[in-house]
């Protein structure tokens, strides 16, 4: 795995500052789904970008279900801070419970996994709060963009309780895991991983889109922004993949960078 060129730290608080204030600036006319397709690329992005370090520890299988299981951790936070938003009337603050339900979730998460089945990796912790966090960011931000709203009631009738958020669940699920899965190796880029992790995401959103065609008048305008958005994420992943391969292919050397990863 080579050395990171943007911090974790950079893009981890860029997500959640970033994520919160366009969910919150999502309920926008026309330009709020723009708000919400930023929210989403942000949570898919950190959640991969949290992923490669983790998947440097050589969990092996571990990593899919790690996840797996975050990522439903991140929906059931998401449920239970819209449910406590409506309970105490704070209708715009529920992906600030959310995100706190889903560190508390996660940290107890840690804990079993640390010293019940003894799984000692020293960023395990940190790692599985950011992903949650991420998961969260990510179906909030899918959640807003189909109801063209963050009104918390909107999205409870039109994606919690017709089970639609089962399938926002599935999508980050593979937007997030997908790229490290294809890019990971002794030679894993950051560049090159999360550039496809943009491609994902922007491929989940032309879906989203189309599924926000029952609530909103633009749905054509995000899908348009979508579908451009995968063919030049696409085409970055595409030359960064390129560049590494003619690394190999000029110096006939595998490199021998590796951290643990593979």
């Amino acid at each position: 795995m080579a050395d990171d060129l943007i911090p974790s730290q950079i893009i981890i608080l860029s997500s959640i500052v970033g994520g919160l204030i366009c969910i919150a600036l999502s309920s926008i006319p026309v330009v709020g789904g723009i708000f919400s397709i930023i929210a989403t690329i942000l949570g898919v992005i950190c959640g991969t970008n949290t992923l490669r370090h983790i998947g440097k520890y050589s969990l092996g299988t571990g990593v899919p279900s790690i996840v797996y299981m975050l990522t439903a951790a991140g929906l059931v936070s998401m449920i239970c801070g819209v449910m406590i938003s409506r309970i105490i009337n704070q209708n715009l603050l529920y992906p600030i419970f959310s995100m706190i339900i889903a560190m508390i979730i996660a940290f107890v998460i840690s804990l079993m996994c640390t010293h019940i089945f003894k799984i000692q990796v020293e960023i395990l912790r940190k790692s599985f709060i950011t992903l949650t966090i991420a998961t969260v960011i990510s179906i909030i931000g899918m959640s807003t963009l189909i109801v063209s709203s963050s009104d918390i009631m909107l999205i409870y009738s039109n994606v919690i309780k017709n089970g639609l958020i089962i399938i926002l669940m599935i999508l980050s699920v593979m937007a997030i895991q997908n790229p490290y899965n294809s890019c990971m190796g002794p030679n894993e880029d950051q560049y090159r991983t999360l550039s496809l992790s943009l491609s994902n995401a922007f491929l989940m959103l032309i879906i989203i889109s189309i599924i926000s065609i029952l609530n909103s008048s633009y749905w054509y305008i995000y899908i348009i922004i979508s579908i451009i958005g995968w063919l030049v994420s696409f085409k970055l992943y595409i030359k960064y993949t390129k560049q590494q391969a003619a690394l190999i292919k000029w110096s006939g050397l595998w490199p021998n960078n590796d951290e643990g990863g593979i």
